[in-house]
């Protein structure tokens, strides 16, 4: 008996994964229909490459959406209108938005974005993107029935929020440098499209002539880093599983949201710049979701803690 029930637990989750990969695609289909990028855009798109093809592009962002939506909705104590907001804030804020501010900031190296709306049209598309998924993924994990849901075993104190809120983007500060350099700033066709030198600068004298150049740079990634905290606290606030599924989780979240786009042949970047990106950005911000899940939440039932 036992044995059977978690078969159909398993086909369940099974048949909800593979649900939620279809809407990912309908959700990105939508989108394109609505906003469409713009032509130039477009006639790059077809000369461009992803260093997956378009057809695993698709499966591995399917997937890996499918993965981190369904696993954080049916783990979440939240329901309705409330667990889709939960659901958009991780998606939007850890796919998009933060990926187009980090576009944003380094504009210059994106000829395509210069002096038109394009950058606000993929934050808009994005957001359109999350937030039909999300409704969606609420649906499929059956947020909107009345069933009663899980309490959540997890609490965000205002005290904890703002004391690791304010050294943990100090540490996300460090992984950006040290990720940016001894992985993505190792890739020699990354440091051209960037105008930096064909030989490769030392760790110390390549971050000294970056900062001479934009010395505001580390108060930047700093509050991207609070940034994504801000992305994780309404998963935090909702789980109801232990501490160590929300660890593996948050990991993912932020591992993955930000960096499977990169798959896709990309109009804006070659795909040897995407394939140095998303490895570094996909270990640093992944370490980062391991240390804000450690720290941040604590467990509702002091007397027995979560772990």
């Amino acid at each position: 008996m036992n044995k059977q029930f978690n078969f159909k637990i398993f086909l369940n989750i099974l048949f909800q994964g593979i649900g939620a990969m279809v809407a990912f695609v309908f959700s990105l289909v939508v989108t394109n229909m609505l906003l469409p990028l713009s032509p130039e855009i477009r006639a790059a798109a077809n000369s461009a490459n992803g260093f997956l093809t378009t057809a695993l592009a698709f499966l591995f962002n399917a997937a890996a959406n499918a993965l981190i939506l369904v696993w954080a909705g049916r783990r979440s104590s939240f329901k309705g209108l409330t667990l889709v907001g939960q659901l958009l804030v991780l998606s939007f804020g850890a796919q998009t938005l933060q990926t187009q501010i980090e576009t944003g900031y380094f504009l210059s190296a994106f000829p395509l974005l210069h002096n038109n709306f394009e950058l606000y049209n993929l934050i808009l598309r994005g957001f359109i993107t999350s937030l039909l998924f999300s409704l969606l993924v609420t649906w499929i994990v059956g947020g909107f029935s009345r069933k009663p849901r899980s309490q959540s075993a997890f609490i965000v104190t205002t005290d904890a929020a703002l004391r690791h809120g304010s050294w943990l983007p100090v540490v996300y500060l460090a992984l950006y440098m040290l990720f940016g350099y001894f992985v993505a700033w190792q890739v020699k066709e990354l440091r051209l499209f960037y105008g930096g030198p064909a030989e490769l600068n030392s760790f110390f004298e390549q971050w000294g002539l970056t900062l001479m150049q934009k010395p505001e740079l580390p108060v930047f990634q700093y509050f991207r880093g609070v940034i994504w905290i801000l992305c994780l606290i309404p998963l935090f606030l909702g789980f109801s599983s232990k501490r160590t599924e929300l660890v593996i989780l948050s990991a993912l979240a932020l591992a993955l949201l930000p960096t499977a786009q990169l798959a896709f042949a990309n109009p804006l970047m070659p795909a040897g710049v995407s394939l140095g990106h998303f490895w570094e950005v996909s270990i640093s911000t992944g370490i980062f979701g391991v240390l804000c899940a450690w720290f941040i939440p604590k467990p509702r039932n002091a007397s027995s803690p979560v772990v």
